[in-house]
């Protein structure tokens, strides 16, 4: 586990309900919808967001996001 990083959504698919953080710094990283604290549904590709990253076996992902600005 790390601290905090800041990225913006790169990719989202609200079908599926997943997509891809593009971070400040490294590679882009996963997320699942119910990551967000907010629970909201209007996730936007651009939205600048905050989050933590936790290893996963299958690679990182993020988790307690919080959108920052649209």
């Amino acid at each position: 586990m790390q601290g905090t990083e800041k990225g913006h959504i790169n990719h989202y698919n609200p079908l599926k309900g997943f997509g891809f953080i593009r971070r400040n710094k490294g590679k882009d990283v996963f997320f699942f919808f119910n990551d967000f604290k907010s629970g909201k549904a209007d996730i936007v590709i651009g939205d600048q967001v905050e989050f933590t990253i936790k290893k996963m076996e299958k690679g990182p992902r993020a988790y307690d996001i919080s959108v920052l600005s649209s």
